[in-house]
Order: C-alpha cells, then sequence, then structure tokens
C-alpha cells in the first residue's frame, strides 16, 4: 500500500520537474490537483481548455503519465520490500501442520514444473526505452527512501528529463525482433537471477542435486503466426537463433567471470580422476601459455576449455564445417560442471552450482518456443497438398468430419511423402507452413530439441484439425511412429495441442479428445508422446464469447470434464491456460487460481501465459520475479500434495456446479443478447470507446483482427479488452453478472461463496475490475454515438447491468463499499482514479478535435496526443488488455 508521504513523494517530483522545464506547466498541475481535491470539475475543464488553448495538452498528458508511472515503481518496491523471496520452508510447515509428511511432500516437490510461456500480446504498452528507465529509476527511489541519496535524486531528475524529451508512443510499428529485444532485456536483468535463485532454494529444500529444472521459460515471440503476416519462417528461424546465441553469451561470461574466482592450486585440493583425465585428453586444446598458466589450477583450465567450446558453439550453428571442440548438447556442458563441482566442498562449488542451475534452466535454447496457427491455414495447406498429391479433390476442407478422417486415416497410412519435392509447387500460403515444419525440424537437430515444444491449433473445432498437423509432423521428421501393439515406442517430439477458445469449442472439448483417442493413427502417436495430450484452453475469447462469469465457469467445467476422461482413456492431459493480466482475461491471483482448479487437473506441472504489461510488472524487478516464482511453485506444491493423495479439499459438489451452471446460463444469455444480439451494439461499440485509435497504435507487431471484417467475433480479445478499459466501462470484467447472480437465490450464493474457493476467487477477482469501473467518465464518451435511440438503448442495458453487479457483490462479500475488507487494494485504485479521469477527460477533447479536424496532417498532431493518453490511462489503471 503506498504511504501518504509516498505520494506526496512522486507529487514534489512532478512538480520538480515541470518547474525545470515549464513553469506555467508547472502551475497548470498544481490547479488540476486543486481541482481534484475540491472535486471541481468546472475548475478542472477550464484549467484543461487552457492547456489546450497554449498547445501543452500533449505535455500535460506526459505529466500525468510519469507521475503514474513512479506511483507504480513506488508500489513495486513496497511489495518488493515486503516479500518473502523464499515461500517453500512456510508451505512446508503449512503441509505439515495439516497432516501431510514431509518426505511425501518433498516427494512432489521433485517433480514440479512451472512453464510460464512470454507471449508478444500488444498489452505493453510502453517502449523499452521506458522499460529500462522503470528499471533505472527503480534502484534510484530505492536509495532515496534508504539513504536520502542526493546522488539518487540527481539520476531520479535525470532520468525524468530524458523521459519527458522522449515520444510516450513508438511512431514506428513495433517489429518481431524488438518485441524479443525487449523480452530478452527483462530475462537477462532480472528473470534468470530470479530463477536460479529459487532452484538454489529448492536444492538446499530436498538435500540433494537437481536433475531437471522445475522452472521452464517458453515464448510464442517469432512463433506466434495465427493472423500474423509478420512471423514468417525467417523471422522464426532468426528468433531461435538469437535466444541460443544469449544464452550461449551468458555461459561465456559466467565461465569468465569464474575463471577469475577458482584460482584453487592442485598443492591445496585434490580433483577428482574424472576431472584429471578430462584435462588430459583435452590438453591439445590449451595453448602453449595457457598450458603453463593452469599447470597448477585445474578449475582455470578446465573453464578455459568450456569457455572454448561454448565459442565454438556460436561458429558451428552457422558453420557447414566440422568443428570437433564443441558441446553437442546442454547435458555435455553439465558433465562437465558436475566433474568440477564433485571435487570441491560445499562452500567452494557454489559458484558452480549456481552455473549448473543456470544450466538446467537455460539449455542451448533459453526460450522454448510454442509454434500458432490458425485451423484454416492448416486446412487450406493439406486440402492444395492432398489434391496435388491425388489423396482427394481440392474441396478436403469443405468435406464433413467422417469424410476428413477417412481421407486422412489413408494418408496416415501411406508412406512417408518428403515434402521438400512439392513445396516449390505450392502456394504461398502452403509454402509458409510447409517451410515451417522444416524449419522447426531444423531447429531441433541443430539448435536443442527443446527449441520448440508445442504446435497449437487456434479455434480448434473437430478432431480432423489434430490429425492434419499429426500428418505434416510424420512427413516433418518431427513424428517418427512405432508399434504400440508390439509394445515399441516412437519418438513424437512436438505436442500438438488444440486451443479451445469459445464456449462451444469447450464444451465439445471432451467429445473431440475421445474421437482422436479411437483413431489408431493419433493413438499410436500418444503412445509415442508418452501417453500426453497437452491442450490449451484460451480465458480471452471465451470471456469476449460469453461473458466474464460464463468462461470461467465454462473453462472450470472443461477441465473437469477432461480430467475424468484421462483416468477412463489411461493417458496423462496436460493444460496450457491462456491468460491475460486482466480480468477479463483470465487475470488474477495465479496462486488462488491453481489452489481452485479442478482436482487432479494439474499433476504438479503448471503451463500458463504471461502476457503484455504483466511481463514487466511480475518479472523487471528482480525481487518480484523471485517471489513469483518461489509462490507459484509453492501454491503448485499445495496443489499437487492434495491431488496426489486424495483430498477433497476445494472440490465443488453436484450442488454447486447446478447453482453456478444457472447462474452461468442467466449471466451468458444476457451478455450475448447486449454484445451480439443488440443490432446497434457495434455501432455503439466503435463510437463509445477509443477502438480505432488503439488499433493504429503501435504497440505490438500482430494485427488487431484475426479477419479484416467488421464483426467482434473477429477482433482480437486484446484490443476489445483496451478499449473498454480505456473508455472505464470496463463490461469485458463484469457484464451480464448481475444477471447472472440475480437469477439464483441470494442466500444460497451467499453460502456458495463461503464454501466454494472457485466461485469465491472468480466472484473478487470481478470486483476488483468493477472497482475500476467509472461510469461518470464512460458516459462522456456516449455524446461519440451519433444514433441517440442506439445511445440510450445500450447505455440503460451498461447502467442496470453494473448497478445490479454491484448489489450482488456487496451482497456476496458482506461489504457496504466494494473492497472493503482490501484496504491496501482499494485504496491503491482508489488514489489513481481522479489522474486518471484528467487523462480521459483530455482524451475526449482530443477525439472531439480530431473529429473536427479537416486536414491529415492536423489530425496527424493530434492522432499523436490522443495515443499519449491511450499510453497514460494504462500506465494508471495498471493493464490494458
Amino acid at each position: 500500500m503506498l504511504q501518504p508521504i509516498q505520494v506526496e513523494f512522486v507529487s514534489d517530483t512532478i512538480i520538480h520537474l515541470l518547474q525545470s522545464v515549464d513553469e506555467e506547466l508547472k502551475n497548470a498541475f498544481l490547479n488540476i490537483k486543486q481541482s481534484l481535491q475540491n472535486h471541481d470539475s468546472t475548475m478542472l475543464k477550464r484549467i484543461l481548455a487552457d492547456i489546450s488553448a497554449q498547445d501543452k495538452t500533449l505535455f500535460i498528458i506526459k505529466a500525468f503519465t510519469l507521475y503514474h508511472m513512479l506511483l507504480n515503481i513506488i508500489e513495486e518496491l513496497n511489495l518488493s520490500n515486503n516479500a518473502m523471496l523464499n515461500h517453500l520452508p512456510k508451505t512446508l510447515k503449512e503441509l505439515n501442520q495439516e497432516g501431510y509428511d514431509k518426505n511425501d511432500t518433498l516427494e512432489i516437490l521433485q517433480h514440479l514444473r512451472f512453464y510460464p510461456v512470454f507471449t508478444a500480446h500488444p498489452t505493453e504498452s510502453r517502449r523499452r526505452t521506458f522499460l529500462e528507465a522503470h528499471h533505472q529509476m527503480s534502484e534510484n527511489i530505492k536509495n532515496i527512501f534508504a539513504h536520502n541519496d542526493a546522488n539518487a535524486k540527481s539520476q531520479l531528475l535525470y532520468r525524468l528529463h530524458l523521459l519527458w524529451h522522449t515520444h510516450l508512443v513508438r511512431s514506428e510499428k513495433m517489429e518481431i525482433l524488438f518485441e524479443l529485444d525487449n523480452l530478452l532485456y527483462i530475462i537477462e536483468s532480472s528473470i534468470l537471477k530470479s530463477a536460479t535463485q529459487v532452484l538454489g532454494d529448492i536444492k538446499s529444500t530436498l538435500g540433494k542435486a537437481l536433475e531437471s529444472s522445475p522452472i521452464i521459460l517458453g515464448s510464442w515471440i517469432g512463433g506466434d503466426r495465427d493472423g500474423n503476416p509478420y512471423v514468417s519462417n525467417e523471422v522464426m528461424t532468426k528468433t531461435m537463433k538469437i535466444a541460443h546465441k544469449a544464452i550461449i553469451e551468458i555461459y561465456i561470461r559466467t565461465s569468465e567471470k569464474l575463471i577469475r574466482e577458482l584460482s584453487m592450486s592442485m598443492d591445496f585440493i585434490q580433483p577428482s580422476k574424472r576431472l584429471i583425465q578430462s584435462l588430459q585428453n583435452d590438453s591439445s586444446e590449451l595453448l602453449n601459455n595457457e598450458a603453463k598458466l593452469f599447470a597448477k589450477e585445474p578449475f582455470r583450465a578446465k573453464l578455459y576449455l568450456i569457455k572454448k567450446k561454448l565459442q565454438n558453439r556460436l561458429i558451428a550453428i552457422n558453420t557447414t564445417d566440422s568443428i570437433d571442440f564443441t558441446y553437442k548438447d546442454s547435458n555435455e556442458l553439465l558433465e562437465d560442471i558436475d566433474m568440477m563441482i564433485e571435487s570441491l566442498d560445499d562452500i567452494s562449488a557454489r559458484g558452480l552450482v549456481e552455473f549448473r542451475h543456470l544450466v538446467l534452466l537455460g539449455g542451448f535454447h533459453l526460450l522454448r518456443l510454442d509454434f500458432r496457427e490458425h485451423r484454416d491455414v492448416v486446412l487450406g495447406t493439406i486440402s492444395e497438398i492432398f489434391c496435388l498429391i491425388g489423396f482427394c479433390d481440392s474441396d478436403f476442407k469443405d468435406l464433413n468430419e467422417n469424410k476428413k478422417i477417412e481421407i486422412l486415416n489413408y494418408a496416415l497410412s501411406a508412406k512417408k511423402y518428403d515434402l521438400n519435392t512439392i513445396i516449390e509447387q505450392l502456394s504461398e500460403s502452403s509454402k509458409r507452413l510447409v517451410g515451417a515444419f522444416l524449419r522447426i525440424q531444423w531447429a531441433k537437430k541443430h539448435i536443442s530439441k527443446h527449441i520448440l515444444q508445442s504446435f497449437i491449433i487456434s479455434m480448434s473445432t473437430q478432431a480432423s484439425d489434430l490429425l492434419c498437423v499429426l500428418w505434416f509432423a510424420k512427413q516433418s521428421g518431427l513424428w517418427k511412429p512405432g508399434k504400440k501393439k508390439e509394445g515399441k515406442k516412437g519418438k513424437a517430439s512436438v505436442s500438438i495441442t488444440p486451443l479451445f477458445e469459445t464456449i462451444d469449442d469447450l464444451q465439445r472439448a471432451q467429445s473431440i479428445i475421445q474421437t482422436l483417442y479411437a483413431n489408431t493413427h493419433y493413438q499410436q502417436y500418444l503412445f509415442d508422446h508418452n501417453s500426453t495430450q497437452e491442450i490449451m484452453v484460451g480465458y480471452s475469447d471465451s470471456s469476449k464469447d460469453g461473458g466474464i462469469f460464463t468462461s470461467n465457469y465454462n473453462l472450470y467445467r472443461a477441465i473437469s470434464n477432461l480430467t475424468k476422461l484421462q483416468t477412463q482413456l489411461d493417458i496423462r492431459i496436460s493444460f496450457f491456460h491462456g491468460r491475460g493480466g486482466s480480468v477479463s482475461r483470465g487475470g488474477g491471483s495465479l496462486e488462488e487460481a491453481l489452489l481452485c482448479s479442478a482436482p487432479q487437473s494439474v499433476h504438479s506441472f503448471l503451463k500458463t501465459t504471461e502476457q503484455g504489461e504483466m511481463i514487466s510488472a511480475k518479472y523487471l524487478n528482480s525481487h518480484i520475479a523471485t517471489k513469483n516464482f518461489s509462490s507459484t511453485l509453492s501454491a503448485l506444491l499445495k496443489k499437487g500434495v492434495y491431488d496426489s493423495y486424495g483430498t477433497e479439499k476445494y472440490k465443488n459438489n453436484p450442488q454447486t456446479m447446478a447453482l453456478l451452471e444457472n447462474v452461468s446460463n442467466a449471466s451468458c444469455a444476457t451478455y450475448r443478447a447486449l454484445v451480439y444480439e443488440n443490432k446497434g451494439f457495434l455501432e455503439y461499440f466503435k463510437n463509445a470507446t477509443p477502438i480505432k485509435f488503439i488499433q493504429n497504435l503501435n504497440l505490438g507487431s500482430r494485427p488487431s483482427k484475426r479477419k479484416d471484417t467488421q464483426k467482434i467475433e473477429d477482433l482480437r480479445a486484446i484490443p476489445w479488452v483496451f478499449a473498454w478499459t480505456q473508455n472505464r466501462a470496463i463490461i469485458s470484467a463484469w457484464y451480464g453478472l448481475g444477471s447472472g447472480l440475480a437469477n439464483v437465490d441470494k442466500n444460497q450464493l451467499r453460502d456458495c461463496y463461503e464454501q466454494s474457493l472457485f466461485f469465491k476467487t472468480t466472484i473478487d477477482n470481478i470486483s476488483q475490475a468493477l472497482l475500476k469501473v467509472d461510469l461518470d467518465i464512460a458516459s462522456l464518451y456516449n455524446q461519440f454515438v451519433k444514433d441517440k435511440k442506439v445511445l440510450e438503448d445500450i447505455w440503460e442495458h451498461i447502467y442496470t447491468q453494473y448497478h445490479l453487479t454491484m448489489e450482488y457483490l456487496l451482497h456476496l462479500r458482506g461489504e457496504s463499499v466494494l473492497l472493503d475488507s482490501e484496504g491496501a487494494i482499494r485504496e491503491s485504485i482508489l488514489l489513481r482514479k481522479p489522474y486518471l479521469s484528467v487523462l480521459n477527460l483530455t482524451q475526449i477533447e482530443l477525439i472531439k478535435k480530431y473529429e473536427s479536424c479537416k486536414y491529415p496532417k492536423g489530425q496527424e498532431r493530434i492522432l499523436e496526443q490522443i495515443h499519449a493518453t491511450i499510453v497514460g490511462i494504462a500506465q494508471g489503471i495498471r493493464n490494458t488488455g
């Protein structure tokens, strides 16, 4: 929670900045503060009009954006200072008190896997320039608060001055490799350090060396081509090679550091026979000078050889020549590190153990890439190929499901086809997909077998979607079938992953998996893939499809049903959760989400997307990153213990599920009646939110629509949520819930809230989002809706539903004002509201000026200012999409 003295510090800092750049702006900032404190909206509007008349709107936007940026930094520092960096001892103690034996708990701990997948979704509204400044200013403010450091004050003002003269928004379109650069900055400056620290904590808890990393780092940057034409095969290959180079260079720097540190002589330490033999075998690789220098320093000699092998690895990835003295994979590097560790005591080996943990974490790939493509592209490509090689006519994609499966079974039974022989005969779109399979195979062979794991099929609707990918996997060598009947396992080096996104797809997911399991070819693939099926569930699109509560309920039910199915089929279903930062997109506490997830659905494994501004919020500060890794693994440990040892804790009974289904059905009907069935809604949405300005904002590389249509269905979930967040109605996070709750007895609802952790967590997350709503501000955007009949109709629905939802949330939570029982969160949200209103009022006036401007150059200048307000509001409200 922000302290009054900290808020005052932020205000004084901005005033100091403005004093040094523009006296009149400083006075305007002070007058705006005064008008907000006095709740004097007339005075506020007059001040903003004066600023506009002086052509200083962009600068007041920047002042309030930097104000919110400093508030966010201090909140993060407060969280960091109060953060428990190692949650494991507390979790072990709690489980022990609940009656679980420590040895049983440690058995689960050994097999935990947390797999965050960093995506390139365009919800990080800040440029890398601002991310780096955020990082540096955080250090400055920490030193100011701790030591009243004069140099830190000077550095903070220096940074703010630089940002003052920097555009808030990129003038150029974000490129994929820039997105990777942003992520690598956070990984190298924070994530690797924090993750390896947590690996060290787990090793200490287990009392033995780790065999693998409990943290897996994943990425979609360069692999997510669903609707993104900029993710070419060349870009994907570059992305994989850049990540490979980044981690190898980190290992080289680590080796150099250890060469300086590990000066121990053979006169005082006896190296193991294995280490001595290894040095003798590789002695020819040491130059005469180095051989003399390291004659009695075996650890320095070995580390020098490690460094040389790593340097050769960077050469080998690009050359056709054979290079012998290098590493084929990261296991060989680990073997070299282990032979040094075994020769040292625990204290002397500390640096090597940290190096070992780093290699367990990063391998030779650093980031495990996922590949994602839309089912329509897969179907279009296989239709073209099957027509070309004579498996069917060109209408394959239009056939019914049974006929598709019949043809695919025939194709999968046929001998392997060399895709290289036909690739030049294909259309550009098909050539692109076939080329991707061939590039993936190359990368697995030459970079790392872990470089890419999942092939995700967006908008999966049928079993044949996965069988199409299976055919491609077989032809490209990513699946080499075994013979299940003879017990001979083949090799499946890619996970074929359906993404179930809509409510309808979630409801049919169980049937699709049953159909696949009944298929001989797919059953063989599962056998070859360790009887594991990965399934991705989409929180964003299901929420846009049926509303927030219906999305949450159907996700829970689908996962529950699939979990039961895995027992029947004797397979393991591994869930991949496509969550966003905002509540509308599955955001909220990851720990609570884990504990209230369906029984037996986790298997001590959590793979989830980390998107947009949440990456910097959770991982840019190394202390917060450490806390996040540790608390997530601790929650995963609890969930793993509960599921493994048969506890019924947090399970929902049939009566509860029946009640929640009633809430879901009524909520969905209300939501869809507004969003999809009301003919005036699209016009309202396009005019009462700044969606058209968001769509040409240079945040990410990916287009805001999958298809160039005017349908809500084809708009991506991120700009959908972003638009409603900007106008402060945020209907994506709550609309429909009030009607759903009103469909059930109030007393039953209250009992359910107290007894069901799933229901309570869902309600509490929505409550946080609802407190951010400001209908007074949202109503001001209504002036842009020209059809007054449409305006009155839509606004009446939003206004009525908001008050109904608020009434039921207060009842369920037993509060007179929302979030009264969570004072710190409430104060943090309310503290920002007045200053957000300034940015919204400015945005509204700028939109008016834009609409009335008659010439493009003038519109372009106003557009820059509108984009700046979008970034400023995103900073203040702390999420975009």
